[in-house]
C-alpha cells in the first residue's frame, strides 16, 4: 500500500509537469505570432457581394415593346412595377437613353424571379445594350449601365437560277432586301439590268449576317464575294481589306470593280425608251433621244452614277425637278422629272456614288413616272450604255498574294 501510494504521487507529478510545460510552448507560440511584423501578414481582400434577391427563386423573361400612346413609365407601371420603382428605373436609365426618342415599338427585355421585377435590358446600337438591376447600395434602388452586346458573325450564301429578274430569284432565294439592294449597286458598274439579264442566269453570293445571343439575326453586314453568270459572262468579285486597313470589291485579276459611272442609276427600273431617234409622246414629232428613261414607281431612289458636284438642282418646264452632277474626266449626268430632291441637294454639293440625289416622279414635261437620265462627255450627249471606263486600283505585291488566297477560298465555296 505504502509503494501503490508512492506511484501515484509520482505519476500526478509528472502528469502535471508535463501539461505546465505543455501550456508554456503555447505561450511562447502566440508571442511570437504576436511579435510578426503586420507588413509581412498576409492581407485578407474585402470583396463587396452583389445584392441577391433570391437564392432558388424562379427566373422568368418577357420581351414586350411599348404601345402607341404610352411611355417608359407607364410601359413599367403596366408590367408590374410600383410607381416609386417605375420612376426610379426611369430616373437610373436616362443618362443612356435620351427618352424623348423612344416611340412606340421599343422593345424591351424584362427579368423577374418569383414575378418581383429584377431588372430590363435595351438595344442602344447593334453592338451595345444598356441594362438596369436591382441595387440595395444605390439611393434609387436600381443601378444602370452600359454593355457590349454579344453578337456573333456567320457566313451566309445564297445562289439561285433567275427566271424574271435578279430582284425576284434573289428574294425567292432568301436574299435578305438590303444584302439585294447592295448586290445590284456593285452589279450596276458592270451590267445593264434590262439588256443583260436573262432567264437562265445564275447567281452565288455570300456575305455576313450577324446575330445576337439568342440566335436571332440582328443585322446584315457586308457582301463577301458575289458571282453573276450572264449571257456567257462570269462577273465576279470578292472583297478584300488591304494591309492598310481599306476595304473594297475586287473582280479576280485584283482590280476594283468600281469605274466611272454606274450604268443603272435606279434600282428594279424598266427601260421605257432607249437612246436614240423615237417619236416623242409629248410633240408626236420623231427626233433624237440623247437620253435613257427607267420607268418606276413613284418614289423610287434615284442614285448619283459616280463621285462628284452638283451644277443644278432645280425645277425647269421641260426637266421639271432634276439634278446635274460634274464628275472627273469630262463626264456629266444629268437627272429629270424627280418627284422630290434628297436633302441637301443643292448647286456646290459634293456627292458619292450610289448616293441617293432623288426620287423618281413625272414633274416637267412627262406622260409617266420615270427617270429621264442623260450622260455627256465634254459637252456632247452620249448613250450611256456606251460608257466604258478603267478600273481604279490593282492590287499588287503582298497584298495580291493574300487577295489570291482569299479568292481561291470563296471560288471553292461556289462549287
Amino acid at each position: 500500500m505504502k509503494y501503490l501510494k508512492l506511484s501515484v504521487t509520482v505519476i500526478s507529478v509528472l502528469f502535471i509537469g508535463i501539461v505546465t510545460l505543455i501550456i508554456k510552448n503555447l505561450e511562447v507560440e502566440e508571442d511570437s505570432y504576436l511579435d510578426t511584423p503586420v507588413e509581412i501578414l498576409e492581407q485578407i481582400e474585402i470583396v463587396e457581394v452583389p445584392f441577391i434577391s433570391s437564392i432558388s427563386g424562379t427566373h422568368s423573361t418577357v420581351k414586350a415593346e411599348i404601345e402607341r400612346g404610352s411611355n417608359l413609365n407607364n410601359f413599367l407601371i403596366d408590367h408590374g412595377l410600383s410607381r416609386d420603382e417605375a420612376s426610379s428605373v426611369v430616373y437610373e436609365i436616362s443618362p443612356f437613353v435620351d427618352l424623348r426618342y423612344i416611340r412606340a415599338g421599343e422593345q424591351f427585355k424584362l427579368n423577374y424571379i418569383d414575378s418581383v421585377f429584377q431588372g430590363l435590358s435595351m438595344v442602344l446600337s447593334s453592338d451595345r445594350i444598356v441594362e438596369v438591376v436591382r441595387d440595395v447600395n444605390s439611393e434609387s434602388g436600381f443601378r444602370a449601365y452600359e454593355k457590349e452586346r454579344v453578337l456573333n458573325t456567320f457566313v451566309q450564301k445564297v445562289s439561285g437560277q433567275i427566271e424574271d429578274s435578279l430582284y425576284s430569284a434573289a428574294l425567292e432565294a432568301g436574299m435578305n432586301i438590303n444584302i439585294l439592294y447592295e448586290l445590284i449597286r456593285l452589279l450596276s458598274y458592270d451590267v445593264d439590268f434590262q439588256r443583260d439579264i436573262q432567264e437562265g442566269d445564275t447567281f452565288n453570293v455570300s456575305y455576313e449576317a450577324i446575330y445576337d445571343d439568342e440566335n436571332v439575326m440582328v443585322e446584315e453586314g457586308k457582301i463577301l464575294s458575289a458571282q453573276l453568270i450572264t449571257d456567257g459572262r462570269d462577273i465576279t468579285f470578292f472583297y478584300y481589306e488591304d494591309l492598310e486597313g481599306e476595304g473594297d470589291y475586287y473582280n479576280p485579276s485584283g482590280q476594283t470593280i468600281r469605274k466611272t459611272l454606274l450604268k443603272t442609276p435606279i434600282n428594279g427600273a424598266v427601260i421605257t425608251s432607249s437612246y436614240g431617234r423615237r417619236v416623242s409622246p409629248i410633240t408626236g414629232y420623231s427626233h433624237m433621244h440623247k437620253a435613257v428613261d427607267f420607268g418606276a414607281p413613284p418614289g423610287t431612289p434615284i442614285y448619283a452614277s459616280g463621285d462628284g458636284v452638283i451644277e443644278s438642282a432645280y425645277y425647269n418646264s421641260v426637266y421639271g425637278n432634276f439634278v446635274e452632277i460634274r464628275h472627273v474626266n469630262g463626264y456629266r449626268t444629268l437627272y429629270a422629272h424627280m418627284i422630290r430632291f434628297a436633302r441637301g441637294m443643292r448647286k456646290g454639293i459634293r456627292v458619292k456614288q450610289g448616293q441617293v440625289i432623288g426620287y423618281v416622279g413625272s414633274t416637267g414635261m412627262s406622260t409617266g413616272p420615270h427617270l429621264h437620265y442623260e450622260v455627256s462627255y465634254w459637252g456632247t450627249k452620249i448613250n450611256p450604255g456606251s460608257v466604258k471606263s478603267p478600273p481604279g486600283r490593282t492590287l499588287t505585291g503582298k497584298d495580291k498574294v493574300l487577295f489570291d488566297n482569299l479568292k481561291e477560298s470563296y471560288i471553292a465555296s461556289f462549287r
